[in-house]
C-alpha cells in the first residue's frame, strides 16, 4: 500500500512496518550497538517504549570513541487508573534489577521505568506480564491509557465507571500479534508476512497520539476538557445512565508556531453505557481518515476539528454510527 509522498516520514515508516514489527526483532538481536535501527525507534513507541541518551555522558563517551549510552524508557498501561498490590511490587523489582532504580507514576495512570538496557527490553516486558499488565500503545500513534476516576471503592458508580474505561482500552488496544512475536517469542523470530488486520486502526494506525479520560461529578480529577475524548459520567438514583461526550481537547502547543494552541474540548451530545465504545471507536475513525498526516504538529484531533469545523466532524459520526 502506497502513500502521499508529502507525508510525514512516521507515516513511510508505520505503513513499511506490516503491523508495527518493521526489523525490532533484529534490532534487538544486534549485540553491536545499543540502539535500535533508525526506523524502528519510531515503531517501538507503539510497543511502550522510548530509546533515550544519558546526555550528561555523551561528551566524555564521545571522547572515548563510544557511542551514546542508549537505554530505554518502558511506559506500562494500568487502564482505569486501578494497580493491584502485586503489580505495583512487580514493577518496582523490575526497575531495581533491570532499570535505573526510578519507577514513576504518571499523570495519565500508567507506570514508567527508565533506564532499561536494550538487551534487558524481553525480560522486563515479560515480567510486567506475569502480573497482567503490558505495554503496547503505552506511547505511539493511538489510543493511549485511558483514564478514568481515582477510588472504584467509593461506590457501585465508581466501580462501573472503571469497567467502562477497561472496556473502552480492550477495545481500542492495537489487534496486531506483533507485540507477542517480538517480545515472548524466545527466538525474536523475524516474520516474513504480515497476516494481522486492524479494523480500527488501519495499516497507518493514526496521525497522532489520542487520549481519552472518564470522570465522574462533581469531581474533575483526570482534566476531561484536555482530552481528545472525555466522558462525563451522568448518575441517576446510584445507576449510571452514561456520558456527555466532550470531543477535542488538548493543551500541548509548540513554541514559535502560533497556529498551534491549547483547546478545551467541546460537548457534542450524550452516549448511554451501552454505546459509549462505538462511539468512541468511531471518533477514532473520523481522526484517522480526516486528520493531518503531513505535519505532526498539526495531526491532534483538535486541528482536525477546527479545520473542518465542529458540526461537520458531529454529522459524520451521526452518519457513521447510524443515529444521531
Amino acid at each position: 500500500m502506497s502513500i502521499p509522498q508529502n507525508h510525514s516520514e512516521v507515516e513511510h515508516v508505520k505503513i513499511a512496518s506490516r503491523y508495527l514489527r518493521g526489523t525490532l526483532a533484529d534490532s534487538l538481536r544486534n549485540r553491536l550497538t545499543g540502539a535500535l535501527n533508525p526506523d524502528d525507534t519510531h515503531l517501538i513507541k507503539f510497543h511502550g517504549s522510548y530509546q533515550q541518551t544519558d546526555r550528561d555522558l555523551d561528551s566524555e563517551r564521545k571522547r572515548q570513541k563510544l557511542e551514546p549510552l542508549y537505554s530505554f524508557m518502558l511506559r506500562v498501561r494500568v487502564p482505569g487508573g486501578v494497580s493491584t498490590a502485586s503489580q505495583w511490587a512487580r514493577m518496582s523489582e523490575l526497575s531495581d534489577r533491570y532499570g535505573n532504580g526510578t519507577m514513576k507514576l504518571t499523570t495519565r495512570q500508567a507506570f514508567q521505568l527508565h533506564g532499561v538496557l536494550k538487551r534487558n527490553l524481553p525480560a522486563t516486558i515479560q515480567g510486567f506480564d506475569e502480573v497482567l499488565l503490558d505495554s503496547i500503545a503505552g506511547c505511539g500513534d493511538v489510543n493511549r491509557n485511558v483514564m478514568c476516576n481515582t477510588n472504584p471503592h467509593e461506590s457501585p458508580v465508581h466501580e462501573e465507571m472503571v469497567r467502562v474505561a477497561q472496556t473502552i482500552s480492550r477495545h481500542l488496544t492495537p489487534k496486531t500479534s506483533a507485540y507477542r512475536e517480538i517480545w515472548f517469542d524466545g527466538e525474536l523470530q523475524e516474520t516474513t508476512e504480515a497476516v494481522d488486520d486492524e479494523p480500527v486502526y488501519g495499516h497507518t494506525y493514526l496521525p497522532r497520539k489520542f487520549k481519552i479520560a472518564l470522570a465522574l461529578p462533581p469531581y474533575n480529577d483526570t482534566d476531561i476538557y484536555a482530552n481528545d475524548i472525555g466522558l462525563i459520567g451522568i448518575e441517576e438514583n446510584g445507576k449510571l445512565l452514561g456520558f456527555n461526550v466532550a470531543i477535542g481537547g488538548g493543551l500541548g502547543m509548540t513554541f514559535g508556531l502560533n497556529d498551534t494552541y491549547p483547546r478545551l474540548a467541546d460537548v457534542i451530545g450524550f452516549a448511554a453505557v451501552d454505546d459509549v465504545v462505538e462511539v468512541c471507536e468511531q471518533l477514532v475513525t473520523i481522526q484517522r481518515d480526516w486528520g493531518n498526516r503531513e505535519n505532526r504538529k498539526y495531526s491532534r484531533f483538535k486541528y482536525t476539528i477546527d479545520k473542518v469545523g465542529l458540526p461537520a466532524v458531529v454529522a459524520e459520526l451521526h452518519q457513521r454510527l447510524g443515529y444521531a
